[in-house]
């Protein structure tokens, strides 16, 4: 009598044999860089000349366009793969 059964599903066979391409781990690990270094030059050279709110919704902002470089980059990708559910 066996009380559990393993099921293998295509996706499972699949899933662990598509990596991502390389150009999206570098993009991956290149976005949040350059948006230190975006912060960075804003907080030398321009954030003096604008208020703190100014200067947080800047940040924000910048954060915000940093997520969606990462979405576009990673959502074509994870449309390729099969349904686990």
């Amino acid at each position: 009598m066996q009380l559990f059964s393993v099921k293998k599903t295509l996706g499972d066979s699949e899933m662990s044999n598509q990596q991502p391409e390389p150009r999206r781990i570098y993009e991956s690990i290149a976005v949040p860089f350059v948006w230190l270094v975006f912060l960075a030059l804003w907080l030398f050279y321009y954030a003096s000349s604008f208020s703190i709110l100014q200067n947080i919704a800047v940040i924000l902002l910048s954060f915000v366009v940093a997520g969606v470089i990462e979405v576009i980059v990673w959502v074509p990708w994870a449309m390729k793969q099969p349904d686990r559910g």
